[in-house]
């Protein structure tokens, strides 16, 4: 699936999305990584949006249907499958950053947010169990 994902949607190279960021034009950036993994760091502005409850909450987290979004994940398997279901959701302008969170870090590590806060409160951490079913 991660494969036929990839050939078939948009994507737009990190120093291409980099000029994007820096042209002032209104724009989605979301993050398509765990919570665990967008409360670590993040790409500047990004809005976090996990891949396995994207169906259920993008809606609410990006509204306007028509303003570009881009989507990123930490090597672009999550988030090439995640720009294929968009277009269902009717977000007609969908561009996966190519090379994911990993690759961007790499190249502008400048424009990365270490321990970003949205809304009120991070994520809470997960606790073992302490045993069966716990």
């Amino acid at each position: 699936m991660v494969k036929s994902a990839k050939e078939e949607v948009r994507w737009i190279a990190a120093g291409d999305f980099k000029k994007v960021m820096e042209s002032g034009d209104n724009y989605y950036l979301v993050d398509c990584r765990e919570q665990v993994e967008f409360d670590s760091s993040c790409i500047k502005g990004a809005i976090p949006v996990p891949r396995g409850v994207l169906e259920s909450e993008i809606a609410s987290k990006v509204p306007r249907h028509r303003i570009p979004l881009y989507i990123y994940c930490s090597n672009g398997d999550r988030s090439a499958l995640a720009a294929k279901v968009l277009p269902l959701l009717k977000y007609s302008n969908v561009r996966v950053i190519e090379g994911g969170f990993d690759n961007w870090k790499s190249s502008y590590p400048d424009l990365v947010e270490n321990n970003p806060v949205r809304g009120a409160v991070k994520a809470a951490p997960k606790k073992a169990s302490g045993g069966c079913g716990g």
